[in-house]
């Protein structure tokens, strides 16, 4: 396995020349790669919205969510305000981290996180906030929850406890919790 401290981060970000972002989210793909395998070996999906500026987030996020299926409905109020929590850090860019994936290889090592906690501040600005949603992926729908939170403590899912891991990993990283296991950091570059 290469060095973990020697490994590239390449960013792309696709948009039709006349894209206005009011129908869609603006999505930054992160892919994680070594020098001798150039095709990677994982990847990060980032959302970027800018508060007063992004038309309508939270109905763009809705329409067009990704994985990010509890995020927007958790920072964003009904009338596309952020939640006062959020408000309160007073955001000049949001980095809504979608989802991270790593090869088998690489899993449970905490490299996809670290390398997309760097991902995260190099597309910051001054006064970026991140948000993440700390939960293993799965290939369900979006209406499906990736945890479970079951109110008889001896009814416990594998992911209870990925999801207690995942949490603490970010905490570690400087995440706190916003709501509903919704996490949000404030990422300078």
């Amino acid at each position: 396995m290469p060095n973990p401290d020697r490994l590239h981060i390449a960013y792309a970000m696709h948009q039709f020349a006349d894209e206005d972002w009011s129908a869609r989210a603006e999505r930054w793909t992160v892919t994680f790669y070594t020098p001798s395998d150039p095709k990677g070996f994982g990847t990060a999906t980032i959302t970027r919205v800018i508060p007063g500026v992004t038309p309508t987030p939270g109905v763009v996020l809705r329409v067009d969510l990704g994985f990010l299926d509890r995020i927007p409905r958790v920072i964003f109020t009904e009338n596309e305000g952020l939640v006062p929590p959020l408000a309160d850090m007073n955001p000049t860019l949001l980095l809504l981290l979608e989802s991270v994936h790593v090869t088998e290889e690489w899993r449970g090592k905490g490299v996809g996180m670290r390398l997309a906690v760097t991902a995260l501040r190099r597309l910051a600005v001054p006064g970026t906030v991140a948000v993440c949603y700390p939960a293993p992926l799965h290939e369900h729908g979006p209406d499906e929850p990736c945890s479970y939170e079951s109110d008889d403590p001896e009814v416990r899912r594998p992911d209870e406890e990925a999801v207690a891991k995942l949490q603490k990993a970010w905490q570690r990283h400087g995440f706190r919790p916003l709501a509903e296991n919704v996490y949000a950091r404030r990422i300078e570059p």
